[in-house]
């Protein structure tokens, strides 16, 4: 790919829009897999251990002991996945392996609004199973959650 300057287009009359989507690599399933593991290791164990500490280790085994744990628990894991999909477009475990949840259309961060609509498909994912088995029939290596947010995980080339 061949990255013409802005003052030599100019004088050209040469569209300096360049096509990525040739160059675009999909994540693989094994990546975002594996991405996955580490996300419940980096985000989730943490949320976890913090909400053990405060509400006790007994309302983390039985969770009808105190069911305001458990929904500040989804919340805290709902808001900081969100906040790393918004911020660089990757949680830790996909900046591990260097992939990137981006908007299907423009390739770039997604909104808020993108980021809970995928956070909550991940749910209809589970309950199908098979919507995170997806990415192995499809060309763009999309699951469910993908499909229905509207977003794709890429890797980024590290120069």
């Amino acid at each position: 790919m061949k990255i013409i300057k802005w003052r030599n287009a100019k004088k050209r009359k040469i569209s300096t829009k360049i096509d990525i989507s040739q160059n675009i690599v999909y994540g693989t399933f094994g990546g975002r897999f594996f991405a996955t593991i580490m996300d419940m290791f980096l985000i989730i164990m943490p949320i976890n251990i913090l909400i053990g500490f405060i509400y006790g280790y007994e309302t983390m085994k039985d969770p009808s002991l105190n069911p305001t744990a458990g929904i500040i628990q989804m919340v805290l894991t709902l808001a900081v996945t969100i906040m790393f999909w918004k911020i660089s477009g990757q949680t830790p475990g996909k900046k591990a392996l260097n992939l990137y949840v981006v908007d299907k259309n423009s390739l770039e961060n997604i909104s808020i609004f993108r980021a809970i609509i995928r956070y909550l498909s991940y749910f209809i994912s589970m309950i199908s199973i098979i919507g995170f088995f997806l990415p192995l029939f499809r060309n763009k290596r999309e699951s469910l959650h993908d499909l229905i947010s509207g977003t794709l995980v890429i890797y980024k080339k590290v120069n």
